[in-house]
């Protein structure tokens, strides 16, 4: 009888450990997606500067790889690209001044930080500088 019954516990505490979901939404990419406002940005370069986004300020991720980007009076358009859960490709299109389409090289930033209220952005150390970008919703 106390077998069973030991059986019985342990069955109905396997059932709960397992049945407990785990809202780690960085663990998963597609927690990415969707409209995050711009916290700030942090350029480190030859002068460190901080700018702080202000209520207009957005990157749209779209489910099938878009990207707007409106940070003050720039807006962008692109593409993005998740590799696993840890970094994203960039790809900016902008229009210079005859109209013309320029496409950026794509940037490889690091996600850290992704929580369903913020992610932080980093760009690798370019001799220009770096980019952090700092979003949340």
């Amino acid at each position: 009888m106390k077998t069973n019954h030991l059986l019985l516990v342990l069955t109905g505490l396997l059932f709960c450990l397992y049945s407990c979901k785990n809202d780690n939404s960085s663990s998963n990419p597609t927690s990415i997606i969707g409209k995050w406002s711009i916290a700030k940005i942090t350029y480190y370069q030859a002068q460190n500067t901080t700018v702080n986004g202000i209520a207009t300020d957005y990157y749209n991720f779209n489910s099938n790889g878009d990207l707007s980007i409106q940070d003050h009076q720039d807006s962008y358009t692109g593409v993005y690209s998740l590799n696993g859960v840890k970094s994203m490709g960039i790809t900016i299109y902008t229009v210079d001044g005859h109209g013309l389409g320029v496409i950026t090289s794509p940037a490889i930033f690091t996600i850290s930080n992704l929580t369903s209220h913020s992610v932080t952005l980093t760009s690798p150390p370019y001799p220009s500088g770096q980019e952090i970008v700092y979003l949340e919703r």
